[in-house]
């Protein structure tokens, strides 16, 4: 079962990681006693062992040699007090033979002779006994034999351990409780975070600010605040653009509407009705193309990145399109010429838009240019250019040039103000650049800057 909440999340993380880290400690605790305790122990066995070594072997060798060694011989008190301080040590002198000579009467007796010096182990009783052999005498005629129980040992270590173990699980709850603690304080910000969404308006799209945020959650904070920003820039242009909408095709509607009670009223005047219908005809076209214009602008703001990216042919997208508008052009006597200084570097981006791009830069030249004008279109390494040598456009309204609706006064040709903004939408989409600006000493020229 996935646990979705954050702090639920953390508090078993935090917890299962102490538990594991006290584990962890403990077991390393246990072994770095048992360690340091069985060298304390090994140290005590060969102290042990040295000591009887140099205590009354010269009189026990005596004895041995004359005859006079009787094997049931216990260890004297003084020396079992003096040197055996725990039930838990027993020792055993040999021969070298394996003749036993002397024990400590209690588990020395069950002591098995070996002939190995140094540590072994050995079974005494069913228990498993650590043992220590050294050679003494002059030559060493006798073996001494210390042992110690390993259960001794693990109780001497299991009290090492959990003398100080008590501390720990004393500790362990006081822990728990702090990592509930701090965690449920530090993500306070976010629950305070969750209430101001909570109650945020829609209409509402001023930027979040909550004190004391983690610098984990600010960067979501910022996203946040940039998603409203741009969110509220988007329904402002919505309701600029439906608002807009709304006025310019008031205006063709009427007019279409005017053209029709004309052709109603014309009775028998075929000239009357023939020029209303011409005229509804060239209203119904002018309509069509506001709303395509519309519709194509609606899509354009409402793509982010574009996608489904190809590369750009400049010089053959410039080649067609001058072919699809030459009939257009020749109407009004308009020659279209195209000139190539230079190859672009290979782009990507959607070819359809930036052939749209390009037809409404031209069709805007051969719309608004008198009779018997000239458009040229150059081609650079970085940049293109639609030049005509036209009347242009007041310098007060080149910086206008691109909002939506807006037409230059005192144009004379039917229009909706959307082909350049349209122009600009794309290139800001393909990251291009555009530029306006008059020619001197006359014509109109539109720059697309690739870089």
């Amino acid at each position: 079962m996935k646990i979705s909440s954050l702090r639920l999340r953390l508090i078993i993380i935090l917890s299962f990681a102490s538990l594991l880290l006290w584990s962890v400690a403990t077991l390393i605790a246990w072994l770095k006693a048992k360690d340091e305790t069985d060298k304390v122990f090994d140290t005590q066995q060969i102290l042990f062992a040295e000591r009887l070594a140099s205590s009354n072997l010269r009189q026990m060798l005596v004895q041995q040699n004359s005859g006079r060694i009787n094997k049931s011989v216990k260890s004297p008190k003084h020396i079992r007090k003096k040197l055996l301080d725990d039930e838990a040590l027993a020792f055993a002198i040999f021969t070298r033979d394996g003749e036993k000579l002397l024990s400590d009467g209690e588990h020395g007796d069950e002591i098995a002779f070996s002939p190995a010096r140094g540590f072994s182990k050995q079974k005494i009783d069913d228990d498993l006994w650590r043992i220590f052999w050294l050679p003494a005498g002059n030559n060493g005629e006798v073996m001494i034999a210390v042992a110690q129980e390993f259960e001794y040992r693990k109780e001497v270590v299991s009290d090492i351990v959990f003398s100080q173990l008590w501390v720990w699980l004393t500790g362990l709850p006081i822990l728990l409780a702090l990592i509930i603690f701090v965690v449920t304080r530090e993500l306070a910000s976010v629950k305070r975070l969750q209430r101001k969404l909570n109650r945020r308006s829609p209409d509402d799209n001023s930027p979040i600010t909550v004190p004391s945020l983690p610098t984990e959650i600010q960067p979501i904070v910022d996203s946040l605040n940039h998603f409203f920003d741009r969110t509220s820039n988007m329904l402002l242009r919505e309701r600029r653009f439906t608002s807009d909408a709304a006025h310019e095709l008031r205006s063709p509607l009427t007019a279409l509407r005017v053209q029709t009670e004309i052709a109603q009223l014309a009775g028998n005047d075929v000239a009357m009705r023939n020029q209303a219908l011409n005229n509804l005809t060239s209203g119904i076209d002018r309509a069509s193309q506001l709303i395509e214009q519309l519709l194509t602008l609606s899509r354009l703001d409402s793509v982010v990145e574009l996608d489904n990216l190809e590369p750009i042919q400049w010089q053959d997208l410039i080649e067609s399109l001058l072919g699809e508008r030459h009939f257009s052009a020749a109407k009004k006597q308009i020659s279209l010429e195209f000139q190539q200084y230079g190859q672009p570097p290979l782009q990507q981006g959607q070819p359809l838009l930036v052939s749209l791009m390009l037809r409404n830069l031209i069709d805007n030249a051969i719309h608004y240019c008198p009779n018997g004008s000239k458009v040229t279109v150059s081609l650079y390494s970085d940049h293109l250019t639609i030049s005509d040598n036209g009347d242009g456009v007041s310098e007060e309204a080149l910086p206008k040039l691109g909002q939506r609706f807006y037409r230059p006064a005192g144009q004379n040709e039917k229009g909706s103000g959307l082909g350049l903004s349209i122009v600009t939408r794309i290139a800001e989409l393909h990251h291009y650049s555009v530029k306006f600006r008059n020619i001197i000493p006359k014509g109109f020229e539109s720059e697309i800057r690739f870089e």
